[in-house]
């Protein structure tokens, strides 16, 4: 090995060694800083939170109740008293239905019950139902559609139970609308109308 060779390998270790000390130097500063950052954070959060904790430990009782999620939620007086209100509300609810659901299944009336016929025979009714002149059915202004109603005569004392499936009459002074066929098994379509009782039914 020629002299040149050799100083340039001695060279070239002299180097690598100081790369190495100098990568290890690096190395053993970025642990110390890291280090050293990790326990200023750590002091940092440890601070904050005891800061925290000391001002929650002098807060007012209504804070601190403001500061639990689960005391809103289950124990607020104005959620007990809108809950309470709300379930009186449903029970009244539930009283005004079963009023109006027995009032209308005892409905009973009186009045001139008129008829129609060929004019509107396959016309759609209220209830959709194609209209059948020789059906047993009627109008009426306010009962609900598809329920059954019986209708005296109370002229002659005749009855027929008809289905509700349109609304009517418009004339002022009648109380029902039947169908030609009902009107007929009443016998009142030669006069036009007759006077009737009609009482809800829960069927034909």
């Amino acid at each position: 090995m020629n002299k040149r060779l050799s100083g340039l390998l001695t060279m070239s270790a002299v180097l690598f060694a100081g790369s190495t000390i100098a990568t290890s130097a690096n190395a053993v500063e970025a642990k110390t800083t890291l280090a050293t950052f990790s326990q200023d954070n750590a002091s940092h959060i440890d601070r904050v939170l005891g800061e925290l904790s000391r001002q929650h430990d002098g807060a007012s009782s209504l804070v601190k109740s403001a500061r639990q999620p689960t005391s809103l939620a289950l124990s607020s007086p104005l959620l007990s008293s809108d809950t309470t209100q709300a379930s009186n509300d449903e029970d009244v609810l539930e009283r005004l239905t079963a009023v109006a659901s027995n009032s209308v299944s005892k409905f009973k009336q009186t009045g001139l019950a008129s008829w129609y016929g060929r004019k509107f025979h396959g016309r759609k009714t209220a209830s959709g139902e194609t209209f059948d002149m020789n059906g047993l059915t009627a109008a009426h202004r306010s009962l609900p559609l598809n329920c059954y109603v019986k209708v005296t005569n109370k002229t002659n004392g005749k009855s027929v139970v008809v289905k509700v499936n349109d609304r009517g009459p418009f004339h002022g002074n009648r109380v029902l609308d039947l169908s030609y066929g009902a009107a007929k098994q009443l016998g009142i379509t030669n006069k036009g109308v007759g006077n009737v009782a009609i009482e809800r039914v829960s069927g034909p």
